[in-house]
């Protein structure tokens, strides 16, 4: 434990594992408004990472006949975080202390 994991829609996952992790250890690209607004998207729309990987970087993913690259899907995640990772872990921190 105290790792922070990064996911797209991570709860899915987590659910499938049977898996509890601490939702402040837990950056979920899906649910973040600063992604949302920096793809034109309403701030609490839950977007698809299909939908943001080509609003934000121009690119089309899960475009395979097999659908979805779990690999494909996991860098696309990163590089989302990465886009909003100091602003949003900025926020976080900030919310942190003030509780």
């Amino acid at each position: 434990m105290g790792k922070v994991v990064i996911g797209h829609a991570i709860h899915n996952d987590f659910k499938v594992l049977g898996y509890a992790h601490p939702g402040v250890l837990t950056r979920d690209t899906s649910r973040i408004p600063l992604l949302n607004r920096r793809a034109g998207f309403a701030p609490n729309e839950v977007a698809s990472l299909k939908r943001l990987t080509k609003a934000i970087f121009n690119r089309d993913i899960q475009t395979g006949r097999k659908g979805h690259s779990s690999v494909e899907d996991a860098r696309a995640t990163m590089q989302l975080y990465r886009v909003v990772e100091e602003q949003w872990e900025r926020t976080l921190a900030s919310k942190a202390q003030n509780t």
